[in-house]
């Protein structure tokens, strides 16, 4: 078996999950034409699959996801690996329980990036980000860099996300299925936030609430049930899109 086969086999899996990913974040409003990306390390070695860059997340089938290491290098996969691969390979780096690394640029995340307003757990979501949301303020500009990617794990430190001041966000996860649903969750956080305060005074859950109330939203069963609901989503959409046989 050459090594091209082994990876073909191995990553498979990953490859999928990472492909399926993309679609659901796509179907969920995070697509940006061509930009934004998910990623999950292959256990075991020093390298993680990543989408192609060139396509939206919408599009992307396992076949558009190669396999790149810490430094950017492409070890497997016909596609070109986006620019911004120090966002993954420095979390990858400083985080040893990251799995999985989500970059979108979502609407109501992204304005909520730009200013200095906490993230309050306004909604049930809101709370599985207590107790803050970091901001990453290093550069607004594309992640090109390993400096600007250390900057960027330095910000996030042990948190599930972050916002990325005028760019964006990052979630991360101990699979590629919870740090998709940390990027759904973190968009709808921000977007009933902005929502309530265009209403005037608001109110949130106490800190004394939030953690047991996360506990409820985030167990591995509801996990499963949640990330089951949107492929199942994903199947309905895709084939309302899927183009009918003429008559």
């Amino acid at each position: 078996m050459t090594t091209g086969d082994r990876w073909e086999r191995e990553g498979a899996d990953l490859r999928e999950r990472v492909a399926t990913a993309c679609r659901v974040l796509a179907m969920e409003g995070h697509a940006d034409i061509t930009q934004g990306h998910v990623s999950c390390r292959h256990p075991g070695t020093p390298y993680y699959w990543i989408k192609a860059s060139g396509l939206g997340l919408d599009e992307v089938t396992a076949d558009d996801v190669v396999l790149v290491d810490l430094d950017g290098n492409r070890i497997w996969g016909r596609g070109k690996p986006h620019s911004e691969l120090p966002i993954h390979g420095e979390i990858y780096r400083a985080r040893a329980d990251v799995m999985a690394v989500v970059h979108t640029h979502p609407p109501y995340a992204t304005a909520f990036a730009a200013s200095d307003v906490p993230l309050r757990a306004v909604s049930h979501e809101g709370a599985l980000f207590w107790p803050e949301v970091p901001r990453y303020t290093f550069t607004t500009d594309l992640v090109v860099t390993r400096e600007q990617g250390e900057a960027l794990a330095r910000s996030l430190g042990s948190a599930r996300a972050c916002l990325m001041r005028n760019h964006g966000i990052v979630t991360v996860g101990s699979s590629v299925e919870e740090a998709s649903l940390f990027a759904l969750q973190l968009e709808r956080a921000a977007k009933l936030q902005i929502l309530a305060a265009c209403l005037g005074p608001y109110t949130w859950t106490p800190d004394a609430e939030t953690a047991e109330k996360a506990a409820h939203l985030h167990s591995p069963r509801q996990l499963e049930r949640n990330w089951g609901y949107y492929v199942r989503k994903l199947k309905r959409w895709e084939l309302a899109l899927a183009p009918t046989a003429p008559a």
